[in-house]
């Protein structure tokens, strides 16, 4: 019935299962299943009683069960519609920023926030209270080789889109979080990245010393196999897509 979005359906339904376990997130868990079987209007109404009953909470229950609610949509990702606007607006964020407010030491709400926010900053506290968070450390990583990403992107067609200086640093910061891990297996194939950037940039550098032909044609000579970024222009008339003869997909 739904083959194609097969995991975000399943995911719901785990996503229930889980959530029955805790009494006060029965509403929730039904708001699950009627997603699941497509009844949107239902299940929202069903969301709404939940959030109704969840301002009713104090502190403490509030806490604790946003932490389960959290815990079990991180562990069930691919379940799409489970964070709803609502749940967020109502409930999360509200508990997350008041907690935040009364224990700024506190790194639950920090990291939660910083996760769902993508706040660098939040994360960068967070990891600073807890330095063995997995998913923290391998958050703050990735703003820092995407960054890298964004700037090589266009390398393809013979420019920089920023500073060489500026790509570096965010090099050197994504390896400085890869090394200070506890344990840096996890994160193996982000130090791969990280080294293949830092190699494109110096060869870039190189290239413009004594610049031949396109960039794309000058690794090729130097037997560097990049995987260059399709580039697409829009205008007013068409899509254009201008692409060296060295591009290949773009990167996952």
């Amino acid at each position: 019935m739904y083959y194609w979005n097969k995991d975000n359906f399943e995911g719901l339904l785990e996503l229930a299962h889980e959530l029955r376990k805790t009494p006060e997130l029965g509403r929730l868990a039904e708001y699950c299943v009627l997603r699941e079987k497509g009844l949107r209007s239902q299940a929202l109404a069903r969301l709404n009683d939940f959030l109704a009953e969840a301002a009713l909470w104090d502190t403490g229950l509030a806490r604790r069960n946003v932490l389960t609610i959290l815990e079990a949509g991180a562990r069930t990702s691919e379940a799409h519609p489970f964070m709803a606007h609502p749940l967020l607006a109502r409930l999360i964020y509200p508990t997350l920023d008041q907690w935040m407010v009364d224990e700024p030491s506190a790194v639950e709400p920090l990291r939660w926030f910083g996760l769902l926010q993508s706040d660098a900053d939040a994360l960068r506290r967070a990891l600073s209270l807890s330095p063995d968070d997995i998913p923290v450390r391998r958050r703050l990583i990735h703003f820092a080789i995407d960054y890298a990403d964004f700037a090589t992107h266009h390398l393809s067609e013979s420019v920089l889109l920023s500073s060489v200086e500026e790509v570096r640093a965010a090099i050197a910061t994504a390896r400085q979080y890869i090394a200070s891990a506890p344990d840096i297996k996890p994160f193996a194939g982000l130090s791969v990245e990280a080294n293949e950037y830092e190699q494109m940039v110096d060869d870039w550098e190189a290239y413009n010393q004594s610049p031949t032909g396109t960039f794309p044609q000058w690794c090729k000579t130097k037997g560097r196999a990049y995987s260059w970024p399709a580039v697409i222009y829009y205008d007013d008339d068409a899509v254009q897509q201008h692409a060296t003869t060295d591009t290949t997909e773009q990167r996952d």
